[in-house]
């Protein structure tokens, strides 16, 4: 890791419909990072935004949804040519909207997370916090006492 580069804080989060897929949206091919990878909608905190405000706008400008943010459900680390990230990914909480994608991206799909778990076209540090989250969340299978 190149200790020279600068941190950026971003933040994205995971905005699911009513049968608990979740939304992933793919990014354009001449994308400066990840062109034609799919991704979680988000982006970049833009200074004196909150945390809540800069996902809340992320997610209005990139899909054309209003969320709520809801508690953290992680974090993700990665590094970028130009710099390295350290993004906090909210609940976004569940939509019955339609989706209204921005020019960053140019698809949109709902998506289980057992399909996204063998998404090769996810980048890595996204799958690795899902597979973190589907741990995480796993239902037990023992009744409550």
């Amino acid at each position: 890791m190149n200790l020279e580069k600068p941190y950026i804080i971003s933040v994205y989060a995971l905005v699911q419909n009513e049968k608990g897929e979740f939304l992933l949206l793919r990014r354009s091919e001449n994308s400066r990072t990840n062109p034609g990878k799919w991704d979680l909608p988000g982006g970049k905190v833009n200074l004196k935004e909150t945390l809540k405000e800069a996902v809340v706008r992320e997610v209005l400008e990139e899909t054309g949804i209003s969320i709520f943010p809801g508690e953290i459900a992680g974090e993700v680390k990665f590094e970028l040519p130009k710099k390295r990230v350290i993004a906090i990914v909210f609940n976004g909480g569940y939509v019955m909207s339609e989706v209204k994608l921005s020019s960053e991206h140019i698809e949109y799909a709902w998506t289980s997370l057992e399909s996204i778990l063998r998404m090769e076209t996810l980048p890595a540090y996204f799958r690795d916090f899902f597979r973190r989250f589907a741990l995480e969340n796993k239902k037990t299978s023992e009744p409550p006492v």
